[in-house]
Parts: C-alpha cells; structure tokens; sequence
C-alpha cells in the first residue's frame, strides 16, 4: 500500500485537508507523517519545509509562494479578495468566516512557516535538495501566491 503524507502552508492545516485526506483515505492510500512516507503532497509554503531525511520519492509541490517581486502583502490581499468573492458565494458568509479563523489560528501556530514565507517567497532553492526525487509542480491558475512565471523559472 501507498503510503502518504500531507503537509499544508503558511495558513492551512487539517482543517483545510480533511476531505483531501479521507478522500485519500477512500482510494485505498495509507495517510502517514511525512517521515513514513513515499509520496508528499506540500502545499504553498510546506514547499520550503520539506522533510529530507524520508522515504519519500515522489513530491507533489501545489502552489509553492514563488513570486519575485511581488510583495507577500499584496499576494494576502488578493487571496482575501478572490476568497470573499469565489466562497462566499459558492459556500456562504458563515463558511468564509470559519475558514478565515482557522487560517488566523494556523498562522499563529506555525510562526516557522511566516519566517520561511518572508524569507523564500522570491527563490526556488529547496528545488535543490530534491535531485533525485521525482517532483510534479502544480500551480492553480487563481493563485496570488504562485507566479504564473513559474515554469519558466523551473525549467533554467
């Protein structure tokens, strides 16, 4: 059996995968701690908090906070903006709120994380530390965090 992982960002945490994990879960996938497992799936500023010292061959990188240049508060903004407009109606006022709490409690937990999010958000060296490894880049298209430039920044 498959085991794997799942690390959120900056300001998610299983609150945000607790579908994606029992969806896993369904598929027949063991849901592990990174260090026990063979695929991980990091999110946005998980990216630069990836755990080397694992089995892990394959890394699924969502939305890593890659975007030179352009300043992590404007990047906040602009994922408020799109959230109160895209949930609030697909999901109600209520869901928003909760959703912004529980980001409001996650950056509270994981200060770590805001460091790393002020001091990468412009490089791709982690990139680095994963030669070897198998790795898929996956940028969504609505994202404020991840540049659209990314690929090309990925391919030099």
């Amino acid at each position: 059996m498959i085991s794997i992982a799942v690390k959120e960002g900056w300001a998610g945490g299983p609150w945000h995968s607790k579908q994606f994990r029992q969806a896993l879960k369904s598929a027949g996938f063991n849901v592990t701690d990174p260090l026990h497992a063979d695929v991980l799936f990091a999110h946005s500023t998980a990216c630069y908090d990836l755990p080397l010292k694992s089995p892990i061959n394959f890394y699924f990188l969502i939305d890593p906070p890659y975007w030179p240049g352009k300043p992590l508060w404007a990047r906040v903004i602009a994922k408020k903006r799109h959230d109160n407009a895209t949930l609030k109606q697909a999901m109600g006022r209520s869901f928003v709120l909760k959703k912004t709490l529980w980001e409001g409690i996650y950056v509270f937990e994981k200060p770590k994380y805001s460091l790393l999010a002020l001091k990468q958000h412009g490089k791709l060296d982690f990139l680095s530390a994963l030669k070897g490894k198998q790795i898929v880049v996956i940028r969504n298209e609505q994202d404020p965090f991840c540049s659209p430039d990314i690929q090309v920044a990925l391919s030099s």
